[in-house]
């Protein structure tokens, strides 16, 4: 056995500096396992995250080696041939300059630390406990729509439960797919191809978390970087995100989010308006989304619970579905549920229970669904809602919220008359009315757009 130390003092200029430190060491001929344990001054001021990169590489958007992060969640971690800890990739152990990554999330004074690496001749770890989640058969499409929850973690990052512990809980509170977005890191995507084997939808996704925001990646069987600094880098990764077939989704741009410090501009293909429940700051998400679609940005409003589970006298503890993201898909599968979301064919509900909301656009004998661009001018918008009965509708768009109903029953039909064209697009949303003549949002349906204006957006045109 081998023992690699690193030890020192990082200083508030040093994270300013470059918040990613690498440490090489050198693994030699056979090494089977490796320990990492690292120590640091915590606390409220000082916050440090770990991983690690393998002789492949450890470059910036080309790097090969990424065998696994885990943030500040664990202290200690193993990577062996055959197993690693929830969070880290097993397999060989190759000969070369292997490297511990640093994030300096947080050093707000002095802080020393310490990294201990142990090189072993044997295997370490724990075994895997097999399927632990219960088969289930493909969801059945209802109406064309499916619901599910597009943020959610696991054990392989800093939540309580397995990935099929979790898949279990969404469908028992009715869900029809879940995306699990582990922060940093894919080491949970061997336990979602068994999953989506036994009839399972759950969608492979990484949460890209900077230190200036974070965003979700789904779709891609691949780690995707994550050490961005700049919105030039962001734009970086959206590129290869979308070159592979991923969709790209800036989360919770909101305070306590945390919030999103890069640009706007960057070409996200979603963004997460609702996160958790709505009180926690979701207004702020809502108007951003806003304020970018009334700009000529064609970008689509999700949600997702962000939910941690964790564990409480034994039993599972977690708010998945809360909110539920609807996607109307035309094939039940992970490609059908990328689909509907890359073409804006969704809506968001408080919960899988609903409410639920859906709009469409009749325009001379073709019928427009939400996320469509409509080349029709005048037309009459539909609107569809179930377990609504009392809510508030509102209709938006460019000019803001220009219209609003009462809903009478349940379910509830409106139909009028309008022009797209003065409205460049339209959307809808639910609320409940509160005390004071104020409105929580209940549910959110994307908008139906003019495609006219949309290119007259999109071009910068004034």
């Amino acid at each position: 056995m081998k023992k690699v130390v690193f030890e020192g003092v990082f200083h508030p200029w040093d994270a300013a500096h470059n918040p990613y430190v690498l440490l090489p060491f050198e693994v030699f001929q056979g090494v089977r396992s490796m320990e990492i344990r690292y120590f640091y001054d915590r606390g409220e001021e000082n916050v440090i995250d770990l991983g690690i990169f393998d002789p492949r590489g450890s470059e910036f958007l080309v790097a090969r080696g990424f065998r696994g992060w885990s943030g500040n969640a664990k202290d200690k971690v193993i990577i062996s041939e055959s197993w690693a800890t929830p969070g880290y990739l097993p397999g060989p152990i190759y000969l070369g300059t292997w490297h511990v990554i640093l994030g300096l999330y947080k050093i707000g004074r002095p802080c020393h630390y310490r990294v201990e690496i142990d090189l072993l001749r044997e295997e370490i770890g724990t075994p895997s406990a097999g399927q632990d989640w219960e088969t289930a058969a493909s969801p059945d499409i209802r109406e064309g729509w499916l619901k599910g929850d597009l943020h959610c973690h696991t054990v392989h990052s800093d939540a309580f439960g397995t990935v099929g512990e979790v898949w279990a809980a969404a469908r028992k509170r009715g869900l029809d797919f879940l995306a699990v977005t582990d922060h940093n890191t894919v080491s949970h995507f061997p336990e979602i191809r068994e999953i989506n084997r036994d009839g399972g939808l759950v969608i492979p996704g990484e949460e890209i978390t900077t230190y200036r925001g974070h965003a979700n990646v789904w779709g891609l069987w691949e780690w995707v970087e994550f050490r961005c600094t700049s919105s030039e880098e962001v734009e970086e990764v959206c590129k290869i995100v979308h070159a592979k077939g991923g969709l790209f989704s800036i989360n919770h741009p909101k305070r306590g989010g945390p919030a999103w410090e890069f640009s706007y501009e960057v070409d996200a293909d979603c963004v997460e308006v609702w996160q958790s429940f709505w009180p926690l700051n979701n207004a702020q998400s809502l108007d951003i989304w806003h304020t970018l679609i009334a700009q000529g940005k064609r970008i689509i409003a999700v949600g997702g619970s962000d939910a941690h589970p964790f564990c409480l006298k034994g039993k599972m503890v977690e708010w998945l579905g809360y909110p539920t993201t609807w996607v109307r898909v035309e094939k039940a599968d992970t490609a059908g549920v990328l689909e509907g979301l890359r073409r804006g064919r969704v809506s968001i509900s408080a919960c899988p229970y609903g409410p639920f909301l859906e709009i469409n656009f009749l325009g001379g004998e073709h019928l427009f669904y939400q996320g469509d661009t409509a080349t029709w001018s005048q037309g009459r918008i539909r609107v569809y809602t179930r377990s609504a009965a009392g809510y508030e509708l509102f209709l938006f768009s460019r000019q803001g919220y220009f219209a609003k109903r009462r809903v009478g029953s349940d379910p509830w039909i409106w139909e009028e008359e309008i022009d797209l064209a003065q409205h460049g697009y339209v959307g809808a949303e639910l609320r409940v009315p509160l005390a004071l003549g104020n409105f929580e949002v209940a549910a959110i349906a994307n908008p139906i757009w003019y495609k006219p204006w949309l290119e007259k957006g999109e071009k910068g045109e004034g």
